[in-house]
Protein backbone atom coordinates (compact mmCIF):
# COMPACT_ATOMS: atom_id res chain seq x y z
CA UNK A 1 0.00 0.00 0.00
CA UNK A 2 1.81 2.87 -1.06
CA UNK A 3 0.95 5.98 -1.84
CA UNK A 4 1.69 9.70 -1.43
CA UNK A 5 3.41 10.40 2.39
CA UNK A 6 1.22 12.10 4.70
CA UNK A 7 4.33 14.39 5.51
CA UNK A 8 7.58 15.49 3.85
CA UNK A 9 10.74 16.45 6.54
CA UNK A 10 12.90 18.97 5.82
CA UNK A 11 15.21 18.01 8.71
CA UNK A 12 17.70 15.43 7.14
CA UNK A 13 18.75 12.13 9.31
CA UNK A 14 22.44 13.69 9.61
CA UNK A 15 20.75 17.33 11.01
CA UNK A 16 18.82 15.35 13.31
CA UNK A 17 21.54 12.67 14.66
CA UNK A 18 24.01 15.68 14.71
CA UNK A 19 21.27 17.83 17.62
CA UNK A 20 21.11 14.41 19.26
CA UNK A 21 24.46 14.10 19.61
CA UNK A 22 25.15 18.23 20.57
CA UNK A 23 22.15 17.96 22.98
CA UNK A 24 24.10 14.37 24.59
CA UNK A 25 26.96 16.00 25.10
CA UNK A 26 25.48 19.12 27.08
CA UNK A 27 25.79 19.48 30.46
CA UNK A 28 22.21 18.34 32.37
CA UNK A 29 22.41 21.67 34.24
CA UNK A 30 23.00 23.83 30.78
CA UNK A 31 19.93 25.53 29.82
CA UNK A 32 21.04 25.95 26.69
CA UNK A 33 21.96 23.98 23.32
CA UNK A 34 23.93 25.48 20.68
CA UNK A 35 22.62 23.69 17.10
CA UNK A 36 22.96 24.42 13.79
CA UNK A 37 20.50 27.22 13.07
CA UNK A 38 19.41 25.41 9.41
CA UNK A 39 18.72 22.18 11.15
CA UNK A 40 16.81 24.49 14.13
CA UNK A 41 14.73 25.67 11.41
CA UNK A 42 14.20 22.86 9.53
CA UNK A 43 12.94 20.39 12.43
CA UNK A 44 10.55 23.65 13.50
CA UNK A 45 9.08 23.11 9.78
CA UNK A 46 8.26 20.00 10.55
CA UNK A 47 7.14 20.84 13.08
CA UNK A 48 4.73 23.24 12.10
CA UNK A 49 3.81 20.86 9.54
CA UNK A 50 2.88 17.69 11.61
CA UNK A 51 0.98 20.25 13.86
CA UNK A 52 -1.04 20.83 10.57
CA UNK A 53 -1.49 17.41 9.30
CA UNK A 54 -2.99 16.41 13.34
CA UNK A 55 -4.88 19.12 13.08
CA UNK A 56 -6.61 17.97 9.67
CA UNK A 57 -6.92 14.91 11.24
CA UNK A 58 -8.24 16.18 14.21
CA UNK A 59 -6.09 14.53 16.72
CA UNK A 60 -4.29 17.24 17.85
CA UNK A 61 -4.34 18.52 22.00
CA UNK A 62 -2.40 21.30 22.57
CA UNK A 63 -0.66 22.65 25.86
CA UNK A 64 -1.36 25.61 27.64
CA UNK A 65 1.36 27.97 28.59
CA UNK A 66 2.52 27.56 32.20
CA UNK A 67 1.98 30.44 34.44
Amino acid sequence: MSGRPLLHLYTTLAEFETMHERHDRTRSTSKTVTVDRRALIHILMDHSRMLEALRKAGRVDIAEPDG
